[in-house]
């Protein structure tokens, strides 16, 4: 493709934008609003998953060690664990540790002048908290290790409250992606529509489908690039809001920090180009059957 066509492509493209004034900025504003809605819904979605794998992240198992095992035993026991498939962390707390972490929970005063109650064990961490139960099975099964505890059916019950959300967040995420193209398609598809005539004109004069249609396809690009740096600065500035709320009064709450918000920005902008280009290219097809 020469240069020149290429510029007469873009020049075309930007004056069809200017001419279309009104049509444009409807255009503009309906790949804002749907990549708004969208990117609301992708924003919860997301964070609804960083909360259950953040959850998810703090299910450990707690083997308890017998009092008769001896310091020899116990490093025997902590080489047993660690060798068991899944397992990705594995911490030794003593009795003496144990009983500091308490004092700290209860206050020292209500332990004065108790002998110490609490046993020697190790804190596991897993791969994946789905093999939390399969672990602590085969842990409970090392000589030595008098109890294994890790929740059991509190850890059933998260994982099928985290699967759920995840469900519902992709289930979400789909229907308004359906809803985002729906609105953006038959925008740009009633500015097309508004210039049929002259696309008419140029199909009798000669020109090929794909000349025709390079400077719709730019200008639905334009569009959509436009009406996604409105969207993506809007839900910036509202997650930010958001996250400095949540963080100030309810901070056990872990957020995707903003960052990390940014991340995903550049996905919403390619997303709002490729829709703009996707419904030009879309609404124009029976206008070039002449």
């Amino acid at each position: 493709m020469k240069l020149r066509t290429i510029r007469y492509f873009f020049k075309e493209a930007f004056v069809n934008l200017f001419r279309n004034g009104w049509m444009s900025l409807a255009s503009i504003g309906a790949v804002a609003s749907a990549l708004i809605i969208f990117g609301s819904f992708l924003m919860i979605s997301i964070n609804f998953d960083y909360i259950a794998k953040n959850v998810e992240s703090q299910v450990e198992i707690t083997a308890y060690v017998e009092d008769s095992v001896d310091k020899l035993k116990i490093n025997q026991i902590e080489l047993g664990i660690k060798s068991i498939d899944g397992v990705k962390e594995v911490v030794f707390v003593s009795k003496e540790q144990a009983l500091e972490e308490f004092k700290k929970q209860v206050g020292e005063e209500l332990l004065e002048g108790i002998e110490n109650p609490l046993p020697n064990s190790f804190r596991v961490k897993v791969e994946t908290p789905q093999e939390v139960a399969g672990v602590a099975e085969r842990i409970q099964k090392i000589d030595g290790i008098e109890e294994v505890k890790y929740g059991k059916g509190v850890v059933e019950k998260l994982f099928k409250i985290t699967y759920w959300m995840r469900l519902v967040g992709l289930a979400v995420m789909a229907i308004f992606a359906a809803i985002s193209v729906f609105i953006i398609s038959n925008t740009i598809r009633i500015t097309v529509f508004s210039r049929r005539r002259e696309i008419s004109i140029m199909k009798y004069i000669g020109a090929t489908d794909w000349f025709v249609r390079w400077p719709f396809l730019i200008e639905g690009m334009m569009l959509g690039f436009t009406g996604s740096l409105i969207a993506i600065a809007l839900l910036a500035a509202g997650y930010s809001y958001l996250y400095d709320m949540v963080k100030l009064n309810v901070p056990m709450i872990p957020l995707l920090h903003l960052e990390e918000f940014y991340d995903y920005s550049l996905g919403l902008l390619l997303m709002g180009t490729f829709l703009g280009a996707f419904g030009s290219g879309f609404s124009m097809r029976r206008f070039l059957r002449v």
